[in-house]
């Protein structure tokens, strides 16, 4: 039996794209103007706000509530109840809007979610393309609105350069592998767990 492909292509005609430059201290304004315009409009449908720090998704969820839209938000930091209780209010319709680093999306399968605002840079294109194309999975139309500072792309390369391994890391990991290898040459087989690697 011959292997056949079915490519669908990344284009998706359903989704509107936006850039919009503003001022950091008017992004969250910015925000509640654009869902309130895009979605609590039309009242279907959720919103996703990706920030990039844990912190901030907790203030933009926190400045949305006070302006009366049912919100919460999604972070790695969170215990596994507060993220089980955030995806499901979120897919449930509970939540309208969910801010969120990129750690919330992976499995989270909501096919009505009309907008997705980029209220600070993501850290590649790829990010941004995998989460953007959250929206309008249900293939109705939907928005993904970039927020952008020049403050932002700073914010993006300090982070990138603060998450890079130092050369004394490396040598670290390096000095580990070789410690496993010799230890595998004397005793048989070692499979390395990651722990091992970096201690």
């Amino acid at each position: 039996m011959a292997l056949r492909v079915f490519d669908g292509g990344s284009h998706r005609s359903n989704l509107e794209f936006a850039v919009a430059k503003t001022a950091e201290g008017e992004k969250f304004e910015r925000t509640y103007q654009i869902i309130s315009a895009d979605l609590l409009s039309e009242g279907q449908g959720g919103a996703i706000v990706y920030c990039s720090t844990r912190n901030r998704t907790q203030e933009m969820a926190e400045f949305l509530q006070e302006k009366g839209v049912s919100a919460g938000y999604y972070h790695g930091g969170l215990s596994p109840e507060l993220k089980k209780d955030g995806q499901e209010g979120f897919i449930d319709g509970h939540l309208q809007v969910i801010s969120a680093t990129n750690a919330f999306g992976l499995g989270i399968d909501k096919p009505d979610v009309r907008l997705v605002i980029h209220a600070d840079i993501p850290g590649s294109l790829e990010n941004y393309l995998q989460e953007a194309g959250r929206a309008g999975r249900d293939r109705a139309s939907a928005r993904c609105v970039l927020l952008y500072t020049s403050e932002d792309v700073d914010r993006q390369f300090g982070l990138s350069a603060s998450s890079r391994l130092s050369r004394r890391e490396v040598q670290g990991v390096l000095k580990g592998l070789h410690n496993i290898e010799n230890r595998r040459r004397l005793n048989g087989e070692a499979i390395p767990t990651p722990g091992e690697i970096l201690r």
